[in-house]
């Protein structure tokens, strides 16, 4: 018989076993007071020096002086307020890029132990006084992934299972940066709130170097990136010079180059490495998005100038190949290893003109970010639309992408563009990419991106001027005949016609007709219809993905609206129901039924991209027809 283990004997193993547990899942501290200073020892006044690279790959010393240490100026982190009297960074003040050089000060021995990361600044500075993050909040960063790290979501993981029943809508995404409606404050307003952001103290902004791209694209490229905390600076492909050289290694000071898009077109975002211990990496000294456990690629590289800048100076850097992953962006910095490299995704766009002046295929490698993969592939096209030449002035865009995502999912958008800056364009682009990542259900990654833009010299726009309709009375069954006058650009007068055929279960009563454009279809598809916009699952998701994707902008739109006499259960329709039991089922407390206004819609092609619409009241009159011709306007 097998011998009963006594009460306490068992609690005494069991905290032995959750003690080795817990001893085993947390790393031993990579602080060493032999090389590392607590924030606790540093005082005013305390000199030292930081390295970083301004030229080259060579890392150089800058001159330090401790003014003070600010408490808690981050919750519950303090930061190390540092002057640097060197005349070369009194000119420049705080440089964008520095971000992460190591800060080494004295102690009462004399020996130089790594304080901290170069990390802040002052827009407008007129001498460099800065931020340094302590180096032991900095080295508690973690440089793998905890089993379930919470920001690090795999491909097909449910990424909100404590919702019972999620529930997503396409007005949950977060609006693009292109698509924010302008400020309704008053301009003193805007003014006080620019001048508070000058007198605080925030992390360098980090410089995105963008190779490939006009300076057209650069001014259009710069607001799909405001708010994250890289800022756009136009710069050539590769290394700083011609010359071959060994990629140069990864230590405290050297450049810390995260690429986002490589290939023929380059965004790579630049700081400084702040500490190497063994192969694990810490460096940027504050964060780079603020997610916690991400996945970017990440390498070394080289600094071509600085350029100094009133209001704020930056590096201009390069990548020299990457060698290893960023696993984890906080509030005091990124930290990764070095080894493999995390997956890319394949990006492939055509340009062609329909004139023959440019034919041309770029070829790209996207890094895989929930954030940042939609802002990458925006910007990719942006850039490929002006990589050899500006589009005209006036011109006409037939684009037609296809993303593809894990799991065999797939979007296609395809469609045309007038007369536009590109926005409307990578708008559409981009919104397929964020749904797939900002939803309840599952985290979808791209798995790549085809694409063809052909663009025509010529503006293929149309504004609706008025609409005929022959009679506003009608029978069930009838077909309603209409006549579009619309102004073509540069063009004269010109008319196309439309039909609806009437639904034969019309009830008698009034009813409202619109002509119109795409804008106003999609507006009032969302009024009537709105389930249609929303999914309880991943595969509804990526339902309303395609039929968004499938809307074209060379059309009109015809409409009956008829009564609100239906509802929807999830997505499927219940039409025509009887008022008593329209209610009861409104009333049952579900959260996927939704009441909806029965259409009758038909798409009418066009060659052109309309604008504007026309409204009409039609009666249905089962004995008799009055015709009474009309125009709208």
């Amino acid at each position: 018989m097998a011998k009963r283990i006594a009460p306490a004997v068992l609690v005494v193993l069991l905290i032995s076993v959750v003690g080795i547990a817990r001893a085993d899942s947390q790393p031993a501290s990579l602080f060493d007071p032999a090389r590392h200073m607590l924030i606790s020892e540093i005082k005013p006044g305390m000199k030292g020096y930081g390295l970083s690279v301004f030229s080259g790959t060579k890392i150089e010393k800058f001159d330090v002086v401790v003014v003070d240490v600010i408490k808690n100026f981050n919750p519950k982190y303090d930061v190390i307020l540092i002057q640097c009297p060197q005349q070369f960074l009194q000119n420049t003040g705080p440089i964008e890029g520095m971000s992460g050089s190591p800060i080494f000060l004295y102690d009462d021995t004399g020996k130089a132990r790594m304080a901290g990361a170069f990390a802040y600044g002052w827009a407008f500075s007129k001498d460099c006084l800065a931020g340094a993050q302590p180096i032991e909040y900095m080295l508690q960063l973690p440089t793998t992934h905890a089993p379930g790290a919470s920001g690090l979501i795999p491909a097909g993981a449910p990424v909100n299972a404590a919702i019972a029943h999620p529930r997503w809508s396409i007005n949950q995404l977060p609006r693009a940066p292109w698509r924010q409606s302008s400020d309704s404050r008053s301009a003193f307003g805007n003014q006080q709130m620019a001048s508070a952001s000058l007198m605080n103290m925030r992390p360098l902004s980090t410089p995105l170097m963008t190779g490939g791209a006009s300076a057209l694209a650069m001014s259009r490229i710069a607001p799909l990136f405001a708010g994250s905390g890289l800022v756009p600076m136009q710069a050539g492909n590769g290394v700083a010079s011609d010359t071959p050289h060994t990629p140069p290694k990864l230590e405290p000071g050297s450049v810390l180059a995260v690429p986002l898009l490589d290939g023929d077109m380059q965004l790579t975002a630049v700081g400084t490495c702040t500490e190497r211990i063994g192969d694990k990496i810490f460096g940027f000294g504050h964060s780079f998005n603020n997610e916690g456990p991400i996945d970017l690629p990440m390498g070394s590289g080289s600094i071509a100038a600085i350029v100094s800048n009133v209001e704020t100076s930056f590096k201009l850097g390069f990548i020299d190949g990457a060698s290893g992953s960023l696993m984890t962006d906080e509030t005091v910095g990124v930290a990764g290893i070095v080894g493999k490299t995390p997956d890319m995704a394949p990006v492939q766009f055509h340009i062609v003109y329909d004139d023959g002046s440019v034919d041309q295929t770029y070829h790209f490698t996207a890094a895989l970010h929930p954030r940042l993969t939609p802002l990458i592939a925006a910007t990719a096209a942006m850039m490929v639309m002006s990589g050899q030449r500006n589009l005209p002035e006036y011109h006409t865009v037939d684009y037609d992408i296809t993303e593809n995502f894990v799991g065999g999912r797939s979007v296609r958008i395809s469609n045309s563009s007038v007369v536009g800056d590109g926005t409307e364009i990578v708008s559409d682009i981009a919104l397929p990419l964020m749904a797939a990542a900002d939803n309840p259900f599952a985290y979808v990654p791209m798995t790549g991106i085809t694409g063809t833009f052909r663009v025509a010299n010529t503006a293929r726009s149309g504004e609706i001027l008025s609409v005929m309709v022959p009679q506003t009375k009608y029978q069930p069954g009838d077909t309603v005949k209409a006549s579009i006058t619309y102004l073509p650009f540069h063009a004269q007068e010109a008319n196309m016609s439309v039909e609806l055929d009437l639904p034969r279960d019309l009830p008698d009563g009034d009813y409202q007709l619109i002509v119109s454009d795409w804008t106003r279809y999609l507006d009032d598809e969302k009024t009537a219809n709105p389930y249609k916009f929303t999914a309880e699952n991943i595969n509804e998701l990526f339902s309303v993905l395609k039929d968004l994707g499938g809307i074209r902008h060379d059309a009109v739109f015809v409409r009956l609206v008829r009564q609100a006499d239906g509802v929807a259960v999830g997505h499927t329709e219940m039409p025509h129901l009887p008022p008593s039991r329209m209610q009861v089922m409104l009333d049952s407390g579900r959260s996927d039924i939704t009441p909806f206004v029965t259409s009758t819609v038909k798409v009418v092609p066009a060659n052109v991209v309309m604008t504007g619409s026309a409204e009409f009241t039609i009666t249905i009159q089962r004995q008799e027809k009055v015709n009474i011709p009309t125009t709208q306007q």
